[in-house]
């Protein structure tokens, strides 16, 4: 398979045994789940899918010299996002608006990823927790290529990125002990500074509080006439879309509108009922020989 990726340019997957995993129809669901959610809707150039973003994390995790079951895992950490991504985490909210993480059981033990899983020599069990791939998952602040793929994938797609920047930060990459660093400490600082301008202007800007607010209780006005249903958060955004325009209901169409048409001014003075989750990083960089935080460094080091 040949995969054209915005990141990482054209790449090869050969394995057919992972290729088969690809094919899934669980996983192939991604094709149909932006990454942006309804944010998307206001801003066509958000084009990137869970799918992307998931074939992106395995390459990442590859290319930094993940074991295959760490591979396996970025394959399938997204695999449990609901239709539009975060926009479940405005319904059900919580501190680390993650909701999709409680039915990742339920999404790896489907009978396709366990057959393709099999010939793998690996079981739904051993990505049930992601926390066990020190490379592709760790707490904010730190490096980890679920972040690091979706920070320069988002970042390309909004224009915050070029694809020069991309390239220079991927090539600044090494693993110390388990753990992803920067190995220059003005690269780290330049990736940290558009890094906080993604989480200011486009992941928890007011503009996307209220656009997920706005489309939360759209939802909310669904599942209240029945005419969405929890389970169908399972399939796909076209779907949700679809059971929520044709529902007849004044209050959706009213709130999809203020999406789909989306208008700067709206913005002002709106009152979330649900913040965005913020995003920053201080990353482990190599510096005189030894691994510190940026932080910790003096500012011309």
């Amino acid at each position: 398979m040949r995969w054209n990726d915005r990141v990482y340019g054209d790449v090869a997957i050969d394995d057919p045994k992972l290729l088969d995993l690809i094919a899934c129809p669980t996983f192939q669901r991604l094709n149909g789940i932006r990454q942006a959610g309804p944010s998307a809707f206001a801003f066509p150039f958000k084009t990137v899918t869970r799918y992307e973003h998931s074939i992106g994390v395995y390459l990442l995790l590859r290319r930094l010299g993940a074991d295959l079951r760490e591979q396996v895992a970025g394959l399938l950490h997204d695999i449990s996002h609901t239709a539009f991504s975060h926009a479940v985490d405005f319904v059900y909210s919580s501190d680390e608006q993650n909701h999709h993480e409680q039915l990742k059981h339920e999404f790896l033990e489907r009978p396709d990823i366990v057959s393709a899983l099999a010939p793998l020599g690996l079981a739904p069990s051993d990505f049930f927790d992601d926390a066990i791939y020190p490379l592709l998952e760790r707490p904010l602040p730190w490096l980890c290529a679920d972040r690091l793929d979706y920070f320069c994938r988002d970042g390309l797609a909004c224009g915050v990125l070029t694809h020069r920047a991309v390239v220079r930060f991927l090539d600044h990459l090494a693993v110390v002990d388990r753990t992803i660093v920067f190995t220059d400490a003005a690269v780290a600082r330049e990736a940290v500074g558009l890094f906080a301008v993604m989480n200011r202007d486009w992941w928890a800007s007011p503009t996307e509080a209220y656009i997920y607010n706005e489309f939360a209780e759209a939802l909310r006005e669904g599942f209240r006439l029945g005419v969405l249903q929890k389970d169908d958060l399972l399939r796909d955004d076209a779907y949700v879309m679809g059971r929520l325009q044709a529902s007849g209901s004044p209050l959706i169409a009213t709130m999809l509108d203020h999406i789909l048409h989306f208008r700067p001014e709206r913005v002002s003075g709106y009152v979330a009922r649900v913040t965005p989750k913020l995003r920053w990083l201080d990353p482990p960089v190599v510096a005189g020989g030894e691994v510190r935080r940026l932080s910790e460094l003096p500012s011309g080091g």
